[in-house]
């Protein structure tokens, strides 16, 4: 698996030469499941797959592409759904990436507001109890995206393609 770090820019770079920097397509671009761990997870999932429903379908007549549209994807919301799930929680909580490509104070996101909300405080030491506010404020789509997914996340890890 190759560390975030390393194709931070390579991935700067792209968002620039698209003219994407200071929007939220350019923050949200290259973490929309396009990470190693995506891949890895998914293949591991079609990985498990029963091969006996691929078989079966090909029996009944369907080519390749009724056979992915009608049998593998919908056999495929669970994971695909955690994978979102994640993907979304990874980049709620990103920092460095959209300090980088989001400059302008119009596309700041929360986590990088909250950095510079602490470092500009006017009497040396940061306002704790607005920052504290601020955070449990970031925090609470979070919780609340575990809270009620939280399980399902954690079935469709174990779950083999086969009822």
């Amino acid at each position: 698996m190759v560390p975030p770090i390393f194709t931070t820019l390579p991935n700067f770079i792209l968002i620039k030469d698209l003219g994407l920097l200071n929007t939220y397509l350019g923050i949200v671009l290259p973490g929309l499941l396009m990470t190693p761990f995506a891949v890895f997870f998914l293949r591991q999932f079609f990985l498990g797959v029963n091969s006996s429903l691929e078989e079966a379908a090909r029996i009944d007549g369907a080519g390749r592409v009724r056979i992915f549209f009608r049998i593998i994807l919908p056999v495929s919301k669970a994971p695909i759904a955690t994978l979102a799930i994640l993907t979304y929680i990874t980049s709620w909580n990103d920092y460095f990436w959209p300090l980088l490509v989001g400059k302008d104070e119009s596309v700041r996101v929360l986590t990088v507001a909250l950095g510079i909300f602490r470092s500009q405080t006017p009497q040396g030491s940061p306002d704790w109890a607005g920052l504290m506010a601020a955070t449990l404020f970031a925090a609470l789509p979070i919780i609340i995206l575990f809270t009620m997914l939280g399980r399902r996340v954690i079935d469709s890890i174990g779950y083999t393609g086969v009822k």
